[in-house]
């Protein structure tokens, strides 16, 4: 649903800060604001002038000022929405933000839903449905690589691509319909099935290149869970709190200290990273253990990578081969030969033949000896298990790739059933597949998915 009425939020974070800002879109914002926010040079001929600073005050009904601000004028078309906006820069606190915010709503505005200004935008023809994705993206990222491969698609990359294939699909069905249309013109029988096979491979090859690296540009964008699993003792809770920099667990030479998963953030690689410490996996018959451990193995398996520390001080063990067995097709590995600084009893050149998918690290996580080592392992083991980025416009949103994959399986269907499939059933495909395609840019949508979309963003953007 879409109305006309003026809009209004807090576009800043609350809390304490030196600036804070309500923004207004609508034809009424201009009239709204004059009503609460008291300026010197109001009665000037060309007040307001678009995109100035003006200097003055916010009021209440009584005339008392509420805080100091400046507050800018931006006409339509040329702003974030293609509305007239309005923005007051006030002083950040939650009782200022709210008090203006209030004064501004009963002068005539209603408050702005969860990405309202974004959706208009949209609505507007300013930007389409994947930029607008790609708005909420920039605000999410957790990494530097996240905002650029955003910024990417907010830029239009993604759109360009989508309007490349769709356009080839329009190129395709015209001349197949004008044969069905004016078959006295045309002779059927001369129609080159050769061409239009090459035609669609094309499609289907756009499609795919589009699919190429979107796991990893997932990754940059949502994170990747890693899961530090070994037997009690090996120094797990030590190893974490030398990768966070910090001591993030409670490390202690009694075995079992760690009977809960613990969490640490960091980055890597540019890979934002969710680093989690695990309880000892080993035979028990402590109920509290026992449940320790499987919230172990379920980490381990919702892991993207695996962290296995043994003590190389002590031999390999039966429990560490079923340890290394948790490891699934889809993870990486790497195994790390703790307590460098003891005397060792596991050949690091042994376990790396006899585990030659993974990567075999020595390090000692008491005295910080091979972390550097170790994030060159991690970084190494999530390209590969993960792929490398393409030079093409990214695809980081599920919804993407899931719209992309359902485009991909009606021209692959095409491609199989060709041979057999009459004119007609062949064009009605394509424009299936067309309108499938017009999903990312939200051309082909309807209000439902639209709002789905809209309401995962923050107040005030």
């Amino acid at each position: 649903m879409y109305s006309n009425d003026t809009i209004a939020a807090i576009s800043t974070p609350l809390g304490e800060g030196g600036i804070g800002i309500v923004k207004l879109s609508g034809n009424e914002s201009f009239n709204i604001i004059k009503k609460v926010f008291k300026c010197k040079e109001s009665g000037k001929n060309d007040y307001p002038h678009s995109r100035y600073l003006y200097y003055g005050h916010i009021t209440d009904e009584e005339n008392n000022i509420v805080d100091e601000v400046l507050t800018s004028f931006m006409p339509a078309p040329n702003t974030y929405t293609r509305e007239n906006v309005v923005e007051i820069n006030c002083h950040s606190g939650i009782f200022a933000l709210r008090t203006i915010l209030k004064l501004v709503l009963d002068s005539g505005a209603r408050l702005a839903e969860p990405g309202e200004f974004t959706k208009r935008a949209f609505l507007n023809g300013r930007i389409d449905l994947s930029q607008a994705e790609a708005v909420i993206n920039i605000i999410r990222a957790r990494s530097e690589e996240a905002v650029r491969t955003a910024a990417r698609v907010m830029r239009g990359e993604l759109s360009e691509k989508i309007d490349h294939i769709r356009k080839l699909l329009i190129d395709l069905r015209a001349p197949i319909e004008a044969m069905l249309d004016y078959p006295e013109e045309f002779d059927i029988d001369q129609f080159d099935e050769n061409i239009l096979l090459a035609a669609l491979s094309n499609i289907q090859s756009n499609i795919c290149n589009l699919l190429r690296g979107v796991e990893i540009n997932r990754a940059f964008q949502e994170g990747v869970n890693i899961a530090i699993i070994g037997r009690p003792n090996v120094g797990k809770s030590s190893l974490l709190n030398a990768l966070l920099r910090q001591q993030k667990a409670i490390v202690h030479e009694t075995p079992g200290t760690t009977r809960d998963l613990l969490e640490g953030y960091m980055n890597l690689g540019g890979y934002p990273l969710r680093l989690v410490d695990t309880a000892g996996i080993q035979g028990t018959e402590d109920p509290i253990e026992q449940e320790g451990i499987a919230r172990s193995r379920n980490a381990a398996r919702e892991a993207r990578l695996i962290l296995m520390v043994v003590d190389g001080s002590a031999d390999w063990s039966e429990s560490d081969f079923a340890i290394a067995a948790l490891k699934e097709e889809y993870q990486g590995l790497v195994i790390i030969i703790n307590k460098a600084d003891l005397e060792q009893n596991i050949d690091q050149n042994k376990v790396a033949k006899s585990y030659p998918y993974a990567s075999v690290v020595k390090t000692s996580a008491l005295r910080g000896e091979g972390i550097e080592t170790l994030e060159l392992a991690v970084a190494e083991q999530l390209d590969s298990v993960l792929g490398s980025a393409p030079e093409c416009p990214v695809v980081v949103t599920l919804r993407h790739e899931e719209v992309l994959k359902e485009a991909l399986q009606i021209i692959v269907d095409i491609l199989t059933a060709t041979e057999h499939m009459p004119l007609e059933i062949l064009s009605t495909e394509m424009q299936r597949a067309w309108i499938k395609l017009g999903e990312i840019k939200g051309e082909t949508m309807n209000d439902d998915l639209l709002d789905r979309v809209f309401s995962e963003f923050c107040l005030g953007k």
